[in-house]
């Protein structure tokens, strides 16, 4: 029988005392895990403890700043003086520097009770906040969104002679420098979370990624993280929440470590016998596995790179053999990949100019549609023409045509923007599409191009050759479909431009239901 072999035999030894490793290992670490959890469920607890009354200390110093401002004499007194007899209020912005501008503060304001800002008018979201707020509560602390992001709020208000002359509001920025300080004090982690992105966090390689907590744990870059979410008064749903988590990878690091002293522990005693059968299981087994391995993962499409060995045996052979297979595949894949890349561009790219053709117009112009009408924004094409081109092919002849072509597309490319799409459509006919507010800005653009065509030169041999460009700019509507948008909107830039040709070329209309303007008249018609 097989089992009788030695070989057989040694393998079936080493497999029980497998079972009987992991048994014992799986107990005593299954025993202590919980040991460990609990333990880091009550230093979480304590953490927590400590983190609130921190943050609730940092609050109360905010108010108390807010409340020095108050309570001072000379402000009430500015106050009285600017909101009673109508004085300036410039005076009390220097003394408000004079006097507290040594506060730890990243912002502040100074509002009458009729919600006139006399310091701070910079900060007109602030002020909104504060009116919103005060409606409701009448002073104390907040937090909300700012435009430089999440801030603590502390409002009280002025009085002077038993009247309310108005109220003082800080505020501290939770920005990145914040959330580094409270980790120095916890040793944990910090999240501020948006629309369930994480938007600020203490760990440097995270990033915009979603915020998905299950059972209040949240893996991030395969570590595990145990968080709560940290109340913040005054804070709703529609504003960035803060959570605190503590890593797992200390208590994975001390069942590791238990781990391996488990293991120690048994491997003193079948140091032998085990020894023994590493040494055939890696001579066997471990080319077998290696080898295995790699099947499974060429089936997968994936081409690993397999170092090659001196040949020593049947297996190392084997591999070799491997590893120039695999070489090969990836050369091919290599040269499959650059080809099929090279046709992929060539088919939506103008090979003269290097500028997108109309089939990718025809492709991208749904996404971009979708993207702008997502983001409130609007897509405006911008058609521009050569003029008198054909002159130019008719004098110089068809190279220098295509040279002023090519130096036209390099114009476009080296004024437009990142986002904005260039596309040669036909002959000397081109495309813009660019995302904009409004007509002002593609007009602007568009304009500016224009001029710098008019003022620039081509060099084609010994000639010097002037250029003008026209330009007619829509803006997309609401179609039927993307396709019909598409239409629509190319139509009526075609208009355009056929109306700045007619008007005498060399100049840039935009379409509009009440007529025909041109960008150097005062107003476009949007």
């Amino acid at each position: 029988m097989l089992i009788q072999s030695y070989r057989a035999r040694l393998v079936v030894y080493i497999i029980l005392l497998i079972f009987f490793l992991l048994g014992t290992l799986g107990y005593s670490y299954r025993y202590t895990y919980q040991l460990i959890l609990d333990e880091a469920d009550n230093h979480l607890v304590r953490l927590k403890q400590l983190f609130n009354s921190h943050l609730n200390a940092e609050r109360d110093e905010l108010q108390r700043y807010a409340t020095i401002v108050a309570q001072d004499l000379r402000l009430k007194e500015y106050m009285y003086v600017v909101t009673g007899i109508g004085g300036d209020s410039q005076p009390l912005g220097k003394l408000y520097e004079r006097e507290f501008g040594w506060l730890p503060i990243d912002d502040k304001l100074i509002l009458t009770n009729d919600n006139q800002v006399l310091v701070g008018e910079e900060h007109g979201d602030l002020a909104a906040a504060v009116q919103q707020y005060t409606d409701t509560r009448g002073k104390g602390l907040f937090y909300y969104q700012g435009k430089t992001g999440l801030e603590v709020v502390a409002v009280t208000t002025i009085q002077y002679r038993d009247n309310i002359m108005g109220r003082v509001a800080v505020s501290l920025f939770l920005n990145q420098e914040w959330l580094d300080k409270n980790k120095k004090i916890t040793e944990g982690e910090f999240f501020l979370i948006e629309n369930n992105k994480i938007i600020k966090t203490t760990l440097k390689t995270v990033g915009d990624s979603q915020f998905d907590p299950e059972n209040n744990k949240l893996m991030v870059d395969s570590v595990s993280y145990r968080i709560y979410q940290i109340d913040l008064p005054g804070n709703n749903t529609e504003k960035p929440a803060l959570w605190f988590g503590l890593s797992e990878k200390d208590i994975i690091a001390k069942l590791e470590k238990h781990r391996r002293f488990m293991l120690g522990l048994i491997g003193a005693g079948i140091a032998g016998i085990l020894l023994l059968g590493l040494i055939i299981i890696r001579n066997f087994s471990r080319p077998l596995n290696q080898i295995k391995q790699l099947t499974y993962q060429v089936a997968a499409g994936e081409l690993p790179a397999l170092v090659k060995h001196k040949v020593t045996n049947e297996f190392d052979e084997l591999s070799n053999h491997f590893a120039d297979m695999l070489k090969a595949l990836r050369e091919q894949q290599k040269e499959i990949e650059i080809t099929q890349n090279k046709l992929e561009q060539s088919a939506i790219t103008d090979s003269l100019t290097g500028l997108y053709n109309r089939r990718y117009l025809q492709e991208i112009f749904p996404k971009l549609l979708a993207q702008t009408e997502r983001e409130k924004l609007s897509v405006y094409a911008t058609l521009l023409d050569l003029d008198l081109f054909k002159k130019i092919n008719d004098t110089y002849g068809h190279i220098a045509g295509d040279q002023c072509l090519i130096s036209f597309a390099e114009q476009l490319k080296s004024e437009s923007r990142v986002s904005d799409y260039l596309f040669r459509i036909g002959g000397e006919e081109f495309l813009i599409l660019s995302v904009h507010k409004n007509i002002m800005e593609a007009a602007s653009f568009a304009d500016k191009l224009r001029s710098r065509i008019e003022d620039g030169q081509v060099r084609y041999a010994d000639h010097k050759i002037n250029m003008t460009v026209s330009g007619g700019i829509s803006c997309a509507g609401k179609g039927d479909s993307a396709e019909s948008t598409l239409e629509q909107m190319l139509s009526q830039a075609d208009a355009a431009l056929y109306k700045a040709k007619s008007a005498g070329r060399n100049r840039v209309c935009v379409g509009a239901t009440r007529g025909w303007q041109s960008v150097t008249e005062p107003e476009c018609i949007n």
